[in-house]
Order: C-alpha cells, then structure tokens, then sequence
C-alpha cells in the first residue's frame, strides 16, 4: 500500500522579515534621534557654559585693566586722587564708571531705571531703597576702556564702577559690606594687615599707613545674554618706611671708612620736593641722617664717623631707628620687600651672571622712574630716578646721582670711590642677609635680624644724601593695587 504526505504550506509566514526589518530600523533610527539629541544637548550645555565663563573672564578682564590704570605712570591713567578726591560713595563726584560700549551701542550704567546696562547693584550696596542716591553721585566725565589693554576679539564687559568702600550704610541691604558689625557708614581703610572703618576725612588722617579701600565692580554681557558680574576690593601698595636717609639694616654696622670732607653732607631733613618740585607732596617728615639698627648700632655710628657734625636730622643726625623699622628689622621682611620689589620690576630684573655689572641697565629719569633689580654686583657713576635694588656689592665712582630709593639687600656693601659730586634724594637702605663676617657671604641667615651692613665712603667731595619722603610717596603711587579680596556677585 503506497502511502501519500502533503508537504505543509508556509503561506502564513510570508513577510515576517519585512516586519523584522522594519521594526529594527525604528530602533536604530529611534537610538540615533536619542543621540543626537544627546549630542545636540551636550553642544548647547557646552556652548552656554562656554559663554558663562566668557562672561566671567571678561568681567575680571574689565577690572583688571582699571585696576591696573589706577596706578601712576599706567597709560590712559585713572588718578583717583584727582578724580574722586575723598568723597564717600554716594556724595557728588563720588562714584566713577568706565565704560566699554561695542559695536555703537549705548552703556549708561548711572541711569538705573534705563536699559542700557544699569547698575541695579549699587542699590543694594548704598541705600537699600532700590533708587538711586540722590544729587550728582558719578563722575560725568566718563571714561573708557584703552585700546592699549584690548584684546581681539574685544571682551564684551560693559562697564567698571570703582568708589571708596564705605562701611554698610543701611540695615535690610542684600549686599552686607560690613568690616566692624556696624551700620556707621564709615569709610574702609588698610592697615597693611586687615581692613577697619574711620569717621575721619581720609584714611590718611586716621593713620600714616592708612590707605583707602576701593571696591571696584564689573559687568559683562555677552551677545548671547550671558551676565556675569565681579567685585574686587583693592587698595594702593606701598613702600615700607624708610626712616632716614642712610639706613643701616643690621647690627655693628661698619662705616669705618667714611669722610673727611666738610662739603660732605647727609641729611635726614625732608625736602618733600619730589618729581615734581613739591607739588602734590605731604608735609614734610624729618628723619635721621644715619639710621641705626638699634642703640647700639647708632653708638658705633656716631663713634665711627670721622665728622659728626655732617649728618643732619630729627630726632638727632644719627639715631636708633628701631621703633620705625617695622618687618625691615627682619630677614623675612627683607626678603619680603626684596620679593615685593623683584615682582614689580618685571623685564628689569639682571641676572647673577655675566658678573660684574650687567650692561644696558636703563636707570630711569625723573619724568619716567624705573624700578631695576640686579641680583649681584653693580657698578654706576651716571643719573637715574626711581628703585634700584641691588643684591650684591653696589659701588659708585664719579658723580652719581640718583633719585628715589636705593635699597641693597643681599651683601649689605656699598662702595663709594672717588670724591666727586652728586647728590642722592630719596633714601639709602643697606641690609646684609648673611651671618658671616664681611667680605665672606656665604651663610644665609635663616630668620631673624640681618647680618652686618657695611658702606665704605673714599673720599667726600661735594655728594649730598638727603631723604625725600616725595620721591618715596610718589614711586608707590606708580606700584600696582593690591587685590584684598574678589567675589561673584548676583545680578
């Protein structure tokens, strides 16, 4: 018996791949749209974060230029000397804008209920009413931002307030500017260490090292509406005193070669003449002629001298110095100031070698001072105006002269050959950093006093030192602000 199958139909199973495909390709296509959204997310998240930051930088850009226009001798300077005088904030002329309009656009930050970019911050910080002060409260002549500081493309901050920081004025304000707790509406002075309020006219009434806080405060709009705003708080950096016209920084000082000569002099009298003949210079402050580490370097000067009666000052032509020296009277304060000086002479820094007496060493002039650092021996007979800091032997011959503040710091030796003429107007501040007995510099002295400072003086002539507390006021004025603190604010 022949058995017959029928092979079974798979009619039911046709287009079953079509349908895999198709719904493969959904989820392919449907994990791609995911990526890119994904991506496209990243790229806005990255883009606005870029712009933040943007924002940010630029706002520091803005006070970083008007910070350093502060200083004298800055181009395109801002003399807040002149310009705000010792007007509170919130008083006529009390306030000053410096703005960066782009592209033909309108900043008016002094107009706060405008759309130019208004200050809305400054209320928060003055009188907590949401209204501006009354009266003129801003310098109208309104600068702007140089072109010297420009950077390409141009940063896109609107504009920098700078105005004396006042102790908090008001109770309820969003912006607590508070130094001691209270409300007085005192100004805010340096110390030098920390920050205290004084009801008196300026912060130099209050103190000899009081100096007036700025608060200096940016805004930045970028073209895609990002805002970003900053605050510094800064102050003027300063030169420590310097009291009397030859220093010597150290114990046992050696000035056993010294003049004999009676047109020799050295006076601790101040002339307060400066750059600029007097004008615009404090009252004068007489110091020492010979400045003596303690009273027993200031015996052993008086003892060394070969004419006592050439050295000219208050309280005496030589006195011990001591109480005015300050972190002077340490090597940490040495090597702080030598540090101080070092950052701020930028380019004019000369190596330790080729040895001696770097060449092409610009020594400044009376209209444009330079501060120079030779880290070794140097050699000058010539003119120059401003700092010279000199860590090796310094030695003059001829006629040099010089205005402005010497300082040796380092060897502690200064060699003077030649009578000759000359006159240094400023001050001369001779330190020695090592423990061991001159001519040996070989062990630097950890901390604690410097070593023993030595100036050998050949012959007098006619050269004059006399200290001139202008031309020491005038070189800090030109030193950069100091940054006491920096915040983000809220806008």
């Amino acid at each position: 018996m022949i058995t017959l199958y029928r092979k079974k139909s798979h009619s039911t199973e046709r287009g079953i791949a079509l349908v895999v495909a198709l719904l493969v390709l959904l989820l392919i296509t449907a994990v791609g749209m995911g990526m890119i959204l994904m991506s496209n997310t990243e790229t806005n998240i990255s883009a606005n974060f870029r712009d933040q930051q943007t924002a940010y930088f630029a706002a520091k850009g803005g006070i970083e230029e008007v910070r350093d226009r502060l200083r004298a001798g800055a181009t395109n300077t801002l003399n807040l000397t002149t310009t705000l005088g010792n007007t509170l904030a919130g008083a006529p002329s009390g306030i000053l804008y410096v703005i960066n309009p782009l592209g033909g656009e309108t900043v008016a930050p002094w107009l706060l209920a405008g759309t130019n970019y208004p200050d809305n911050e400054l209320v928060n910080e003055l009188n907590c009413t949401g209204t501006a002060p009354t009266g003129t409260w801003w310098v109208t002549t309104v600068p702007t931002a140089s072109t010297a500081y420009q950077t390409s493309p141009i940063l896109p901050w609107k504009w920098v307030r700078v105005m004396e920081k006042i102790n908090k004025s008001d109770t309820g304000c969003t912006r607590i500017t508070s130094v001691d707790g209270t409300t007085s509406g005192n100004r805010v002075c340096w110390t030098g260490a920390n920050e205290v309020t004084t009801a008196l006219a300026s912060c130099a009434a209050a103190g000899n090292t009081y100096m007036p806080v700025y608060e200096l405060t940016a805004l930045a709009v970028t073209s895609s509406g990002s805002r970003r705003m900053m605050q510094y708080e800064v102050t003027r950096s300063s030169l420590p005193p310097i009291p009397g016209a030859i220093v010597f920084d150290g114990p046992t000082p050696d000035f056993g070669t010294n003049p004999h000569s009676a047109a020799f002099g050295v006076t601790g009298n101040d002339t307060a003449t400066g750059p600029n003949g007097g004008v615009g210079c404090s009252p004068p402050t007489n110091e020492p002629g010979l400045g003596g580490f303690n009273a027993a370097a200031a015996t052993s000067l008086t003892t060394q001298t070969n004419r006592p009666g050439s050295y000219n000052g208050s309280p005496a032509g030589i006195a011990d110095v001591s109480s005015q020296l300050g972190p002077l009277g340490t090597v940490d304060g040495l090597n702080n100031l030598v540090n101080t000086v070092t950052g701020l002479a930028g380019g004019n820094v000369y190596g330790a070698s080729p040895l001696p007496n770097p060449s092409g060493v610009n020594l400044g002039t009376d209209a444009a001072p330079v501060i120079n650092v030779v880290q070794g021996d140097f050699s000058f007979g010539g003119s120059g105006s401003g700092i010279l800091l000199v860590t090796g032997t310094l030695t003059m011959s001829g006629t040099p002269n010089f205005n402005g503040l010497i300082l040796v710091i380092g060897k502690g030796n200064v060699v003077k050959n030649g009578g000759g003429n000359g006159t240094l107007d400023g001050s001369l501040l001779v330190a020695n950093l090592y423990s061991d007995t001159p001519p040996t510099y070989t062990h630097l002295i950890p901390s604690g006093p410097p070593g023993i400072p030595t100036i050998a003086w050949n012959g007098g002539g006619n050269a004059t030192i006399q200290y001139d507390s202008c031309w020491i006021n005038s070189l800090s004025q030109s030193l950069p602000y100091k940054i006491v603190t920096q915040r983000e604010l809220s806008y």
